[in-house]
């Protein structure tokens, strides 16, 4: 399943992406997110785990993350309740604005977690992309 979303951001592309790319204070904003953190990073590279709690079903998630600064995130799994996940977070410049692309392409491993992740998974898109908007919005105290 491929899940899109796309949003415009009205913060310049630096502090945009610096916001997606600090996956350790996921948990502070981002719904459902119970937990995240970085396992290892480097300049290009980062593994990161996500913990969710989907209405009482605890999940996990952790990813590859070839980072490529103010340009792109591509991520792809290492581990999680997926036979594979693979998405890239895509970041373009347009004035002081900040165009943010994100797509995901995933198969869950059975149908019971299909059923429980694939319901939320585009619910959860779409509140990531708002919750990286509106914690863009905080910076600089606006």
């Amino acid at each position: 399943m491929i899940i899109k979303k796309e949003a415009i951001i009205l913060k310049d592309i630096e502090t945009v992406f610096n916001i997606v790319n600090n996956v350790e204070k996921y948990k502070n904003f981002v719904p459902y997110c119970t937990n995240s953190e970085i396992l290892l990073e480097s300049d290009k590279i980062m593994e990161a785990k996500l913990e969710f709690n989907l209405k009482g079903f605890t999940t996990s998630f952790t990813t590859k993350n070839e980072v490529n600064k103010n340009k792109s995130i591509n991520m792809k799994l290492i581990d999680g309740p997926f036979k594979y996940l693979d998405g890239v977070w895509e970041f373009k410049s347009v004035d002081d604005k900040t165009i943010i692309y994100l797509s995901i392409n995933y198969e869950a491993e059975n149908k019971l977690i299909e059923y429980t992740i694939g319901k939320s998974l585009d619910k959860i898109t779409n509140y990531l992309v708002k919750a990286f908007t509106e914690e863009s919005l905080k910076q600089n105290g606006e």
